[in-house]
C-alpha cells in the first residue's frame, strides 16, 4: 500500500477536501480500490465527526452570545445580501434538504463546510452524521471505481 506518510496524508486530506483531494491522491499513490475506499471513508467520517462537534459548539456559542446582545440592543432591520453561493445553498436546502446537502458537501463544499451547513439547518445531529457518512462512502466507492474501469 505504501509507507506510513502517504496512508496518513490520505486520511488528513480526505478529511477536509474529499472528492477532489483525499480519492484521487490515494489513486495517485497506488492504493488498491479497497485500500483507497478504507483510507479516504475513514479519513472523511473522522472530518464529519470532528467538524459536526466544532459546528455545533460554534452555532451555540454564537446563538448565546446573539441572545445577550439582543437583551440590552433595539433591533436594527438589517437587509440581507445573497450571493449567488447563498442562493445555491438556500436552493438545495429547499428542495432537496439534508439529502442534498449530504450529497453535495464531498462534491462542492468542502467537509467543513458541508458539515456547519447541515448543523445549522438540521436540529439532529446522529441523522446528519448518518447522512453525511453514508455520502462519504458513496462517493468514495464512486470516485474509486474509476481505477477499475480505465
Amino acid at each position: 500500500m505504501g509507507n506510513w506518510w502517504e496512508i496518513a496524508s490520505v486520511f488528513l486530506l480526505s478529511t477536509f477536501k474529499f472528492v477532489f483531494g483525499g480519492v484521487p491522491l490515494a489513486l495517485a499513490y497506488g492504493f488498491s480500490f479497497f485500500q483507497a475506499v478504507v483510507v479516504t471513508c475513514i479519513g472523511g467520517f473522522s472530518g464529519v465527526l470532528l467538524f459536526v462537534t466544532i459546528s455545533d459548539m460554534l452555532i451555540k456559542k454564537y446563538r448565546e452570545t446573539k441572545h445577550k446582545k439582543e437583551e440590552h440592543k433595539q433591533p436594527e432591520k438589517k437587509k440581507k445580501i445573497f450571493s449567488r453561493k447563498n442562493r445555491l445553498i438556500i436552493q438545495v436546502k429547499q428542495r432537496f434538504g439534508l439529502v442534498g446537502i449530504a450529497t453535495l458537501t464531498p462534491l462542492l463544499f468542502s467537509i467543513p463546510v458541508g458539515c456547519f451547513l447541515a448543523v445549522r439547518y438540521f436540529k439532529n445531529k446522529q441523522r446528519v452524521i448518518i447522512y453525511m457518512f453514508v455520502s462519504i462512502l458513496f462517493w468514495s466507492v464512486s470516485i474509486s471505481s474509476f481505477k477499475l474501469l480505465f
